[in-house]
């Protein structure tokens, strides 16, 4: 997990931005599923449906069966180097620990859980599963 209290400041969004958030937690926790049910190559299948730049690469990295620090590497050098801030840069920081912990075959719920601590501004109720 990223701990860079001036990432996080330059991260920081409204309730309502995070509120928008929401679909992609549960995006990375259905892409959680379909790992642990089929395997990490199956995530292939979902490449088609993915429109952000950013998850489409992570995926890739991880269906490319690039080594975990390698694909750790790749997404803090787009999240540090890129130049994003508030809803874009923190969609980007719950991309990159979801992906991470689909990659370390984290239980879907996990994933879920630790994305979703991102969105503090949001009742965990919007997350119906947790």
């Amino acid at each position: 997990m990223i701990r860079d209290l001036a990432l996080a400041g330059k991260a920081a969004c409204s309730a309502a931005d995070q509120e928008t958030l929401v679909p992609l937690v549960l995006k990375l926790k259905e892409l959680g599923q379909i790992a642990q049910k089929n395997g990490l190559l199956a995530l292939e299948s979902e490449l088609p449906d993915i429109e952000d730049r950013f998850l489409r690469l992570g995926l890739q990295l991880i269906i490319d069966r690039t080594e975990p620090n390698n694909v750790k590497d790749i997404l803090d050098s787009d999240i540090y180097y890129n130049e994003s801030n508030g809803r874009e840069l923190m969609s980007k920081i719950i991309i990159r620990e979801g992906l991470l912990r689909i990659q370390a075959g984290d239980t879907p719920r996990n994933i879920l859980i630790c994305t979703s601590v991102f969105l503090g501004k949001i009742d965990s109720s919007s997350f119906v599963s947790i």
